[in-house]
């Protein structure tokens, strides 16, 4: 990330992770420093020094640590960003992960710090207002069988780019139409164990300060010794047009796919040719049943869980609803006494598991699930929450009978 309180500039690295009732709060802090008394130690300074690409060097800044705190329910509308919509963090997105060299494989569902989906930018987070947290991308890769992870931070200031400064960064390039580049690889310690980056740091003319990076360390927080992506590797994200704030979002570009929960552990795995199939089969169903309920994309739009697990989900705006679709193959089995469950022919069950209890969202929206067990153990959740909306439970169980039979 690209930080700024006053004159004080702090970057992307992320030293710690606390995830409690439901809230993650990252401690953040600028590259320059040493000791901490946080069990954080970070590559020496050097001062004076000469810096390729920099008319003049400024001495190291007095370590600073600063906090962003996410609950996973930002929105887009940040009155902050309005530039950043679902549609253009969507086109962000798909750039970043189309830049990505080839070889590189994003580990489904696997994040840094952020709620939502790999790569994917989200939501401003709350922060104190002495700095700009700014839109991140986030997620762990594989390359050549070696985990490592890559972020991806969009800010936008006005006053940039900013001087040269000691251990800030080892060049610095600027191109021929005024954009800035900064690069730096450097190594922080935590708890004694010695991670390595690399950082590319783009001031682009518009006032887009974009910062790429990628560090070694694996989903355990650990050191693998090997950074997935090189300097010139992250240079080629950091110079794509569509992270530019300015740069307009291509027509026809959806909204980002609504987050759902595809992390779950069962007895079976799905495949991405199964959830291919289940896609059609629920298209197919949609386009029969002719419910006048706009989508804001196919209703098949299941996405597959970690390699390994056995949960595949989507989920869509139905009208003014939002619809998530969860799937599980796993060993579930039908009750003997269920409360106010209803047994199909084949041995399936649409029960309730929490009767009597009130579901609602953070935002106070009403939501209606079903839940339909297979004999098998396939496990199929429908809910819809909404105010107002014309998807009744119906249709929910109608669309869990739809998945049901699409999967073994």
């Amino acid at each position: 990330m690209s930080l700024r309180r006053g004159g004080v500039r702090t970057d992307g690295v992320v030293v710690g992770v606390v995830v409690a009732l439901g809230v993650a709060a990252a401690g953040l802090t600028h590259q320059p420093m040493g000791q901490s008394g946080l069990g954080y130690l970070s590559e020496p300074v050097e001062y004076p020094v000469d810096i390729p690409g920099c008319e003049s060097v400024e001495p190291p800044e007095e370590e600073q640590f600063y906090g962003v705190a996410t609950s996973g329910q930002e929105r887009y509308d940040n009155p902050d960003y309005p530039w950043l919509t679902p549609e253009k963090a969507n086109a962000m997105s798909v750039a970043v992960r189309d830049a990505l060299p080839a070889g590189v494989d994003v580990l489904a569902g696997s994040v840094v710090w952020s709620f939502g989906d790999p790569l994917v930018f989200q939501p401003v987070p709350s922060a104190d207002a002495a700095y700009d947290p700014g839109t991140t991308a986030d997620g762990l890769v594989s390359r050549d069988g070696v985990e490592g992870s890559v972020t991806v931070n969009v800010t936008r200031l006005a006053d940039s780019p900013k001087p040269c400064q000691a251990g800030w960064l080892d060049a610095r390039e600027t191109l021929s139409d005024g954009t800035v580049i900064d690069t730096r690889d450097t190594w922080t310690e935590i708890d004694g164990d010695r991670i390595y980056s690399n950082v590319v740091r783009m001031y682009a003319r518009d006032g887009s300060v974009v910062v790429a990076s990628s560090s070694d360390y694996n989903a355990d927080y650990e050191s693998t010794g090997t950074v997935p992506l090189s300097i010139e590797e992250l240079r080629t994200i950091a110079l794509r047009p569509e992270l530019l704030w300015s740069t307009p979002v291509p027509d026809g570009m959806l909204p980002l796919p609504i987050s759902c929960d595809t992390n779950s552990e069962g007895a079976g795995q799905f495949s991405s040719r199964a959830v291919d199939r289940l896609n059609a089969s629920l298209d197919d169903f949609w386009r029969a049943v002719g419910v006048p309920v706009e989508l804001d994309r196919p209703l098949g739009s299941m996405r597959t869980s970690p390699s390994g697990s056995a949960g595949a989900c989507g989920a869509v705006m139905a009208g003014d609803g939002t619809l998530t679709i969860r799937v599980i193959d796993a060993d579930y089995e039908p009750s003997e006494n269920p409360w106010g469950a209803v047994t199909l022919p084949d041995g399936s069950q649409f029960r309730d598991d929490n009767p009597g209890a009130s579901s609602m969202t953070l935002d106070g929206d009403p939501i209606d699930e079903v839940t339909l067990v297979k004999p098998s153990g396939t496990r199929v959740d429908v809910e819809i929450a909404a105010r107002a909306t014309s998807v009744d439970r119906p249709l929910l169980q109608a669309i869990a009978l739809a998945v049901a039979g699409s999967v073994a």
